[in-house]
Parts: C-alpha cells; structure tokens; sequence
C-alpha cells in the first residue's frame, strides 16, 4: 500500500524507524470547527479548564500548569495520566469534535472503561470531550505540541499542530457518506524513544500566544487605563491589590511594577493557595461591601481563581455535605415537591448531612485523588462556608439546605426526556457571601462545571434582591444533563428537558429556604424584643425602686391594668389593696394600622412605664385622694404628653 494511503496511526508508528514525521491535515466537520476556532472559548480559563478536564478524564493525578507570567511567552499543562496512543491521535486530528468518549469507539481504543462508555478507564465519571475539548486552544495560539505516552511503552509521540483561521486556508471535502467537512491545520507527528517505559502522561504546549491572549492574562488594558489617567492628572482606576507585577512594554525581559502577591516565594502550593483565600476573607472584614475579584485581583489571579473553581477539585473547607452539626449551622431538607417545605434536619453535633441523608458526592474511587498546580500554587475549591462575616440582620447563623432527587420522567419518550436525572444539591445562606461573585448556583456535571454561578439563578423571577445576593448553591448531576451542554460547555440548552427539571426544582428550593429564612428571622426577632423587654422592665423597677426609697418609702404598690375590665374583678383586687384601673382607659390607643412585632413591643413598653408612674404617684401620696375614673384621665394626660412626637 503506497505510503499515503496508510492509515495515519501506521505512519506515526512508522516513524519510529524511519525519523519521518507523519504529516496529515485536521479535519473536522464544517460547523463545529467554525464554533471551535471563532469564538466559543472568551477567556484564558476556558482553554486551562479544557486541558485540566481531559486530564482528568484520562486518570491523571496530578496537573502541572506553567504559564511563565508575568511574560507569558507560552503555556504548558503537564499531567500524568493513561496517555494518548497513536490511534488516539489519529481519531483526535482527523475527527476533531468527534469525541471518543461515550461511544463504542473509546472502549476498543481504551479511552473509556470497557463496560461503561460514560467512566474513565479507572472508573471516573467523564467531564468533557476529548477533541473539542483539546482544540479549545485555538482561541489562544495557532501552534502547540502534544507530547503523550502510554505506560509500558518505549516510545513517546510529540504531534506538532499548526492551526489555520475556519475562514482561510481551508479544504473543503466530501467524504462517502455526503457529509462535508473542513480540512484546516495541519500536524507533523513522530514517535522518540522514551528512556523510562512505566512513565505515562501528556504535555500540551501552547506556542507563540496570541498577542490578545497575553495581553488579557498580563492586564495590559487595566494597566494602560492607570498611565493614561496619571497622564491627564485624574487617576480613578485604582491597580488590584493583587497582581502579578507588570511587564516594561518595550522591554519583556524586565519588570516595571513589581508582583503584589498574597503569599511568600518559600511558602508551600497549598499555604500560597490558602493565603490567596486569606486576602479575600481579610478584605470582606475590612470592609461592608460586597469582595469583587474583578477589582481585588489582576486578570491572571482572576484566572486562577475561575480555574479553582471549575475544576474536579477538592473543597479548601470541605464538602458542604460534610460540616457538621452543632452550634454554627442550620440545617434542612428540602422537599421536591413544587410546594413542599424544607424540613429542620437535627444533626448531634458532629453528625453530617452526607450520612443523614446517605448522599454521595463527589463519587470517589478508593484511594483516587486530582491535584492541580498553577505556576507553583495548588488550586482547591475556594467556595466559603465557616467563618463569614457577620451583619447586623436578625439571622446570624448560616442555613444549610439539601436535597436530592431522582427523575426517571416515566412515560415520556426517551427522545424528549433525555433519560434519567439524578442529582443533589445545597443552598448555603450567610449574612455575606465572598467573594461577590460566588453569589448565585452552579451547575456540576462529573464534579466538574464549564459555567460559573449564575447569579440569577436560572431566571428566578421572584424579587428577592438583598437575600439571593446572601445564597451561594451547586446542583451535583450525577446522571443526566450531559445532552443539555452545548458545545462551549460554558452555557445550556434551556429546552431540554433536565434543564427544565432543574429550574423548576431549584426555584422551589429558593422558595423553601426563603420561607425557612423568614421564619428564622421571625422568631430571632421576637426573642429580641422579648429579651429587650426584660431587661427594659428590670432598668424600671431598678429606677422606680431607688425613686421611692429617695422619699423614704420601702414598698413599691401593687399596679394591675386590666384588659377587658370586669367590674366585679376590679372591686375585687381593690379591697385586696391593689390598684386596679382600667387599660383602655389609661393608655393612650395606637395609630397603627397592623399590630407588628415591633408594635407589639411599643405598646407593651407604654404599658409598662403606665404602672411604673402609677407606682410612684402613689407611693409618694399624690393620687390617694383622687377617684380612680381621675387617676386614669390623670395618668393617660401623662402618657400623651410624653408619647408626642416632635
């Protein structure tokens, strides 16, 4: 068979003898790789995010990502997973968005669990797509490398990629089936002996960045708005309080503002991590207003941070399901039904809603763990329960709502249904949520997310402004919503079904832990101004106390204002030596139209400093000789005075 017409995975093998690189052109369909190559991807985090996926999806443990910030002169993400053999690579170039993941394909190729198309060969619920997912670069730079191998092999193959524009040096082809794709780009792969056959893993280099890409991780817009303002003499755009320093534009070996960083160059990746979160809490205890990341941090701790948070990383504070019971937190569960209540969850202190409620994310495989540096920090899941700065609302602690569902859509076609839907969820409330933009829910599919939160939380309608500003929810899809996931893996199709399921649910959720919250806040409120009763009652008796021993008298007497008066009740009390009146007609009536707490206790005070001038009037011997019909006017007289507003 002429050399040319072999098959790609042949000649790649071939050129461990030969030192030929094969050479092909990428191809893939004429639809996907205008979305691939135009736009799709808007940040630098969405390529590192893509890159960390396939790593994960491929078993790696640990991801090594190298930036050579602040100069950004290229990029690479080094993981030690299964690897990528020529076969793969050979699907990967010439089916670029055709994903060997979740197919049959990737069973016989090994890139996914033989018995389940939807599992990493070592049993990890799979994140993305591997072709799309690798060509997410485009949006970056135009030339990389991939540098793979498999355990067991003595080979390594580097593939050399070079990209063409989707609207320039294309090649239009139509394959048997009618179908037209795209040939743009081109790749020269060789396969290099490897001195070490039990390594694995894969390397992708990102050359020659793109001058935009640099300028977006290196802030050069936020830098060039603060020269320009001290040039015209009104500086408003005040730099982030951490960055990563900045570059001399003409000269990119030297640095003009040197790096402003939260942690020390000998602390340890998790102690510089943990220290970045550190600068987010201590700002939000400086300050009333809300922590925004896109004034506190330059765009490439911006990056690092979005980056923390969609990866399938472990939790710095640890799982939601997993803080325990006791004084700190409010639990409850929510019901699925559309008007159900969530339910107080008793936990003894200690105890978790992972095991009251037997839920079960993340999926962990025994003994199974992914770890991911960037430029020598370990990034971990930065989202904030314990410890949160206080304000001055009546609910003090955190509320904790979970649920769990499970929808099978019995009786729908599995063409409209999507199949089933299984997931679980919390709703974490907090006087404040930091950093600002952690205000909203995200959607988790595989542990892993392409969106950040949503801070309108799937289009609820409901005007709740200071409290959802106040709720920070993840939604855990276990099974589903991979077909509702479009292309970017940054949006969702709303039509389909799961997506409608899930915005229903969540809506009810906000619903319940509303009503829950106000119930709270209620009860906080009415024990409050009981709590401030008592103690304003016993500064009156104190006050009216030393008043009436000031004139020489021991025995405070006894006041009863009765409410409805009963005539034979009043004569009564007054033979027995109290001093009966009448409430209705000593205390002035209220102008409020309803009767609040806080009216509640207005009035209540009024009474009590009513009894309190009772007590000593008589006691200093002004009220004996008048009737009791006179004291009452005499006392109400009084009241009004006092209760007139200025």
């Amino acid at each position: 068979m002429p050399e040319s017409k072999q098959p790609l995975a042949v000649r790649i093998r071939a050129s461990e003898k030969t030192r030929k690189p094969a050479e092909a052109f990428l191809a893939t369909d004429e639809a996907v790789l205008a979305r691939i190559t135009d736009g799709i991807y808007r940040q630098p985090s969405s390529a590192l995010r893509e890159l960390v996926s396939n790593a994960y999806d491929a078993d790696a443990r640990e991801v090594i990502i190298l930036t050579d910030a602040p100069r950004f002169s290229q990029i690479s993400v080094r993981d030690d997973g299964n690897g990528l053999s020529p076969e793969v690579l050979e699907h990967l170039v010439t089916h670029i968005g055709g994903s060997l993941k979740r197919n049959e394909e990737g069973k016989d190729l090994l890139v996914t669990e033989r018995d389940n198309e939807n599992r990493s060969p070592g049993g990890r619920q799979l994140i993305g797509k591997l072709g799309i997912g690798l060509f997410s670069v485009a949006q970056f730079t135009r030339h990389f490398l991939i540098i793979t191998k498999k355990k067991g092999d003595g080979y390594r193959t580097v593939a050399d990629i070079t990209l063409g524009s989707a609207l320039g040096h294309q090649k239009s082809v139509s394959p048997e089936d009618g179908h037209r794709e795209i040939k743009t780009g081109h790749a020269r792969i060789w396969r290099e002996r490897a001195s070490d056959r039990d390594s694995q893993g894969t390397e992708i280099k990102l050359l020659d960045l793109l001058p935009r890409t640099r300028a977006e991780l290196a802030s050069n817009d936020l830098w060039a708005k603060v020269d320009f303002e001290k040039q015209e003499g009104e500086v408003t755009t005040v730099p982030p309080a951490w960055h990563i320093g900045r570059m001399k534009p003409k000269q990119a070996e030297l640095l003009e503002v040197q790096p402003q960083l939260p942690w020390d160059d000998d602390d340890e990746p998790r102690g510089r991590f943990e220290k970045l979160v550190k600068a987010v809490r201590e700002t939000a205890e400086s300050t009333t207003d809300s922590v925004d990341l896109d004034i506190l941090f330059d765009r490439y701790l911006q990056t690092l941070w979005t980056l923390s948070l969609c990866a399938p990383l472990e939790y710095l504070e640890g799982h939601p399901f997993d803080l325990t019971g006791g004084d700190e937190f409010v639990f409850y569960e929510l019901e699925n039904r559309e008007r159900g209540q969530a339910k107080r969850l008793a936990l003894a202190k200690g105890d978790t809603p992972r095991k009251a409620l037997r839920l079960k994310t993340p999926e962990r495989i025994p003994k199974d763990y992914f770890r991911v540096f960037m430029d020598g920090v370990e990034l971990l899941r930065p989202v904030l329960f314990k410890d949160l700065p206080k304000t001055k609302t009546a609910v003090k602690n955190p509320i904790l709502c979970i649920g769990h569902d499970t929808q099978n859509f019995a009786g729908k076609p599995l063409e409209l249904s999507g199949g089933p839907l299984v997931f679980e969820a919390y709703l974490f409330w907090a006087p404040r949520i930091i950093p600002k933009q952690h205000q909203g829910v995200m959607l988790r599919v595989g542990n892993a997310s392409g969106a950040l939160f949503d801070r309108t939380f799937m289009g609820y309608q409901v005007s709740e402004q200071t409290r959802t500003r106040q709720i920070t929810a993840e939604i855990f899809v276990r099974d589903g919503l991979d077909e509702a996931i479009n292309i970017d893996r940054e949006s969702f199709n709303y039509a389909h079904a799961h997506y409608q399921y899930l915005v229903k649910w969540l809506h009810s959720a906000l619903r319940q832990l509303t009503n829950r919250h106000k119930e709270i806040g209620k009860g906080k409120r009415a024990e409050k101004l009981a709590t401030a009763g008592q103690e304003l009652q016993g500064k009156i008796d104190e006050r009216l106390e030393s008043a009436l021993k000031e004139r020489g008298v021991e025995d405070v007497p006894e006041v009863v204002l009765l409410d409805p008066p009963k005539q034979s009740e009043i004569r009564t009390l007054r033979r027995q030596g109290t001093i009966a009146l009448r409430k209705d007609k000593v205390v002035p009536l209220s102008t409020a139209k309803h009767l609040t707490g806080a009216e509640a206790q207005r009035r209540e005070l009024v009474e009590k400093k009513a009894v309190a001038i009772i007590q000593l009037l008589h006691g200093c011997g002004l009220l004996e000789k008048l009737p009791y019909e006179e004291q009452e006017k005499l006392i109400r007289d009084i009241l009004e005075i006092l209760l007139l507003e200025s």
